[in-house]
């Protein structure tokens, strides 16, 4: 697991005329749970899901058709 990453932040009641904040706070930034995908991977992906879909098309038209002639 990647060490966590701390980003700064300041609520707006603690920030003062002059644009500094009093209170500075520190915030986890949280991770992806899935990392980037390149062109390829993410083509891969489309297609997979892609093809589920079309199988369930050609599976609930296959369904119908067999319902109207039996």
């Amino acid at each position: 697991m990647p060490d966590p990453v701390y980003i700064q932040s300041c609520a707006v009641q603690n920030i003062g005329a002059d644009g500094v904040c009093a209170v500075p706070v520190w915030i986890e930034n949280p991770q992806p749970v899935l990392p980037p995908l390149t062109l390829a991977e993410g083509t891969q992906v489309a297609f997979a899901i892609a093809a589920c879909w079309a199988l369930g098309v050609v599976f609930r038209q296959f369904a119908r058709v067999s319902r109207e002639r039996f």
